[in-house]
């Protein structure tokens, strides 16, 4: 099931790697979300969705809930699915547990167990993960710290695997194959680029003020800084940006980018500013730091690194953390191996196996026969 831009990029290679299981029927619902964005995103990695929901009307949370749960549900019901698959943390990954719910079905969570130090913050995103973890049957965990957080909250072991993130399996193909010249956008002409994503709902508002305020002060304090922000499409965001970053002339100001013209362009700053939990993991790989303007982040790992700074959302802390790390030298990049906290970036393969292990019966966890997988 897919609603939005990461999760087609987090499931992209599972859906490809269920493909090549003989005897599993595997099924791509689009949720519809964001659903032209999951079309494009989807055929720019060679897949489309299989079957799409209703459109889903802009509203409040809990009305878009609602209408994703229902439209989700019946999507399952007229595929006679057996097996529900949601990713992350978004409004659809929490529809399709409750849709999941609703019709019996065996629900399987990838991206399961992250967590910060706090239940709703950020909200709605840590309390959709936790709620999920109470009706997930499966929990494919990308890293050891998650998995750890399943177990302490009395899930089985068995029905934990842990098996990498699967946005690395991407990274690790666009880093062997990045975009030309040409399929870039024209950047400011400075020593140093900064890449800047905002989106997420903690800092609307106010967080954003204060973010492109810090933004202004730092490119005011350093001549030798441009920046580059694809702006998210959220009205209630990409206004905001617009409204305070619009006129510098060291400011370039995108509509969203692919994935690969973004991994070009993150890999080649000096410095990421982001409230991303995706660009968390990915920027370790590149050799980017990152600042990460939130409260709190359920990616400890990067901050174990060393490579991503955890800065209180406030323009002077930006500000000064941002000209730190400018003159820092820049963090060795994480190898695709199985040393890396994120996995080697062939998490899709171990995944998919593990669903359809799931779904089999095969005896790896004690699972009862499932029958086929519809994801």
């Amino acid at each position: 099931m897919v609603g939005t831009r990461p999760e087609c990029l987090k499931l992209a290679s599972v859906a490809k790697a269920l493909r090549l299981h003989d005897g599993i029927a595997s099924l791509l619902i689009n949720s519809g979300q964001h659903r032209a964005m999951v079309e494009r995103t989807l055929a720019q990695h060679d897949l489309a969705a299989d079957a799409t929901a209703a459109q889903c009307e802009s509203g409040s949370l809990s009305a878009t809930l609602q209408r994703l749960r229902v439209a989700i549900r019946s999507c399952l019901r007229d595929a006679a699915a057996t097996m529900a698959v949601a990713q992350g943390d978004t409004s659809t990954a929490y529809a399709t547990a409750l849709a999941a719910r609703d019709l019996g079905l065996p629900l399987a969570h990838v991206e399961a167990g992250l967590r910060t130090n706090h239940p709703l913050r950020p909200f709605p995103e840590e309390h959709f993960r936790r709620r999920i973890a109470r009706l997930a049957d499966l929990h494919l965990a990308p890293t050891a710290s998650a998995e750890r957080n399943l177990r302490a909250e009395g899930i089985a072991p068995s029905r934990i695997h842990r098996a990498g993130q699967t946005s690395i399996d991407l990274l690790r193909d666009t880093v062997q194959s990045p975009c030309a010249e040409s399929e870039l956008p024209a950047l400011p002409a400075t020593p140093h680029l900064i890449v800047l994503t905002l989106h997420r709902r903690e800092n609307y508002g106010r967080g954003l003020d204060v973010v492109c305020a810090a933004v202004l002060d730092l490119l005011a304090a350093r001549p030798d800084v441009g920046v580059l922000c694809p702006v998210h499409p959220n009205p209630t965001v990409g206004a905001r940006i617009r409204q305070h970053l619009s006129a510098h002339p060291r400011i370039v100001l995108t509509e969203p980018l692919d994935f690969r013209p973004f991994i070009t362009l993150l890999a080649r700053a000096t410095l990421a500013i982001t409230d991303s939990g995706g660009i968390q993991e990915e920027a370790p790989y590149l050799g980017t730091p990152i600042l990460i303007a939130r409260e709190n982040t359920e990616r400890p790992e990067s901050l174990a690194l060393g490579s991503a700074n955890l800065v209180a959302v406030d323009a002077p802390s930006i500000v000064a953390a941002a000209c730190h790390l400018l003159d820092a030298s820049r963090p060795s990049a994480l190898p695709f191996d199985a040393s890396a906290p994120y996995g080697d970036g062939r998490a899709g393969t171990r995944i998919a196996e593990h669903l359809v292990a799931f779904h089999q019966g095969i005896v790896m966890d004690g699972a009862p026969a499932l029958l086929p997988l519809t994801a």
